[in-house]
């Protein structure tokens, strides 16, 4: 695949090919090593939080801006499975994966190897990890992971960190969960967990509860507007909400300098 542009039809075909090779190499090595996975690869096979949409979108948008072999930092890269299409698709110069589960870079290193792509997986902190890298991105992403940093204080620390490894043409591509402008996040949480309750049809009761405690536990999303703000502290004035979802939860925003 070179690095023309390609059409929203070409950008889904691509996806649903890689995807039905992947999930099940995902789902044979996550259930042998790493049995907790097992929920999150019940999203990902049944696409619940639309990955297959922002990712093929997000596709389009590397392909429009970028015509050389691009340099990739995946913040929260989890077990691949989301962004592994993407790999593939793309003239690849280097991949760089940060996450804190040892057992989903496990799996991530498993299919890396299987599918021959160059890659580096850091077992870490997210935003420590960051800060002690010293190279440069053309990309940088983070999906469903920025929103688990609790303050708004630390998510700026990210953003500044984010920026700084970005190359002058760079851009970096978020793909989270927001809340409504001003909506407490306990409406935000009671909202999330009502819709997945209804559209996580897969999913057992038990896994259902593990799920909505994790939420819980660890969902502190912002609203588009208060991620552009922080954006412009951290030097990445440029902001555009490419793509939402129709609840609206999830969005695929992408921030750059120029």
């Amino acid at each position: 695949m070179t690095a023309e542009s390609l059409s929203k039809a070409q950008s889904l075909t691509v996806f649903q090919s890689a995807y039905q090779q992947i999930t099940a190499a995902a789902k044979t090595v996550g259930e042998k090593i790493f049995e907790e996975w097992r929920v999150y690869e019940k999203l990902l096979i049944h696409d619940y939080m639309d990955h297959k949409l922002f990712f093929a979108r997000l596709l389009q948008e590397i392909t429009h801006r970028f015509q050389r072999p691009i340099r990739i930092l995946d913040l929260g890269c989890g077990d691949l499975t989301p962004m592994l299409p993407l790999l593939q698709a793309l003239p690849l110069s280097r991949y760089v994966g940060i996450d804190e589960s040892e057992g989903a870079l496990v799996i991530a290193a498993e299919l890396l190897a299987a599918l021959n792509l160059p890659g580096e997986l850091i077992n870490g902190d997210l935003v420590q990890e960051l800060e002690t890298l010293t190279e440069t991105f053309d990309l940088v992403v983070a999906s469903f992971s920025l929103h688990h940093l609790v303050d708004p204080a630390e998510k700026l620390r990210c953003l500044q960190a984010i920026k700084s490894h970005l190359v002058d043409d760079g851009m970096f591509a978020m793909i989270d969960v927001y809340c409504a402008e001003q909506e407490p996040r306990s409406d935000y949480l009671e909202r999330w967990i009502a819709h997945a309750d209804k559209r996580y049809e897969a999913l057992q009761t038990e896994e259902k509860q593990l799920l909505f405690d994790h939420v819980r536990a660890r969902d502190y999303p912002l609203s588009e507007v208060h991620w552009q703000s922080l954006a412009e502290q951290a030097g990445l004035p440029h902001c555009e909400v490419i793509i939402r979802d129709h609840v609206p939860l999830n969005g695929l925003t992408i921030f750059s300098t120029t």
